[in-house]
């Protein structure tokens, strides 16, 4: 079942980055596959001293500006702060997580030896929290089964970082037959990377050349506040950054999973510029494809980041439409490939 979803190329990359674990401030796993994957294309990479990755594209000189399109390589998760007698790691937030998310879960702790350690995220005895009100963090642990001393010498520390399980992560496929749904641990934002990959792919195989110069950007730590994306943008200076990344549906903003894709016209940052949302809805219609649009005061993107920060001039934001956020997303299968025709008649059609 679901043998030609399967096929897809932006859900094989996607599936094959979400195969290693990539915390906030510990993207160099994911790094290095994604150099694999794009040096198998004939694309050379280039990384800054705090881990971004950029692969740089000559334009046809349409125009003489240059565009940078972004996505995030880091995932949500959990940070240890304490480590108890009994060797049960108190844990806090790493980004945007909540404890409810995270939930009862195997997860995976990145040891100072560059390598993983299995442990399980706990609550307590439900019978005895009945009634309790509030989860916060102060619940939660997780159990590794070693004591202080083993855990020390297996390169755990308060400071290292976990995220679920990468067997516990999917994507998994349901629903439809001609359109599945397909849900994994937080698309965001290894769908982005995905989709970005697909599209340098399609450049390369298509003979393509863009209308500027192009930047295609694998920032660090965006979530926690762009703290790779600000130093990047600064140091290059692209004159537009369209970022590549999620667009939630929820009811406030009026968008849905099945509407088509979603350009985010302001965050809580920043306006995004009006050519750029613009050149995103032309694409979309020269692309056949539906498109919506959405305000939030409530979260932020490397583009309000960025354009904060002093690096581009101009921002815009192009999300693949998704049920939840920061847990077990969810979108249509159809999604992958508006997505990616939208991408693509974008880059076609954008002289900045």
């Amino acid at each position: 079942m679901y043998e030609k979803a399967l096929k897809n190329e932006s859900l094989q990359i996607f599936t094959d980055l979400l195969s290693v674990p990539s915390p906030t401030g510990r993207e160099e796993v994911l790094a290095e596959k994604i150099k694999e994957i794009a040096s198998a294309w004939g694309y050379q990479a280039e990384q800054d001293y705090l881990g971004n990755l950029t692969f740089k594209v000559k334009g046809n000189g349409k125009s003489e500006r240059v565009t940078m399109y972004a996505a995030h390589m880091d995932e949500i998760g959990l940070v240890v702060t304490g480590i108890d007698e009994d060797g049960k790691l108190r844990v806090g937030k790493l980004g945007g997580m909540l404890p409810w998310k995270i939930g009862e879960r195997p997860v995976q702790i990145l040891t100072d030896h560059r390598d993983t350690i299995v442990g399980s995220v706990s609550f307590g005895v439900g019978h005895t929290q009945v009634g309790l009100g509030k989860i916060d963090w102060s619940l939660v642990r997780i159990l590794t089964g070693l004591t202080p001393e083993e855990l020390s010498e297996k390169g755990v520390r308060v400071g290292s970082v976990a995220v679920p399980l990468r067997e516990h992560v999917g994507p998994v496929l349901f629903g439809k037959e001609e359109d599945p749904m397909i849900a994994a641990w937080t698309f965001d934002d290894r769908m982005g990377c995905a989709m970005l990959l697909r599209l340098m792919h399609a450049i390369k195989e298509d003979g393509f050349t863009p209308n500027c110069d192009t930047i295609f950007a694998f920032t660090k730590q965006e979530e926690v506040k762009g703290n790779g994306v600000k130093p990047l943008t600064i140091r290059l200076q692209p004159d537009v950054l369209i970022c590549i990344d999620g667009g939630a549906a929820y009811k406030d903003a009026g968008t849905t999973v099945d509407g088509g894709v979603v350009a985010c016209t302001k965050d809580k940052l920043a306006d995004y510029s009006f050519d750029v949302v613009l050149a995103i809805k032309e694409a979309a219609s020269a692309a056949g494809k539906p498109i919506q649009f959405a305000v939030t005061d409530v979260a932020y993107t490397d583009a309000g980041l960025a354009l904060q920060s002093g690096g581009p001039m101009r921002v815009g934001h192009i999300g693949f439409t998704k049920e939840n956020s920061h847990g077990y997303e969810v979108m249509h299968y159809s999604m992958l490939d508006e997505y990616f025709a939208v991408l693509y008649s974008l880059i076609k059609t954008f002289v900045p």
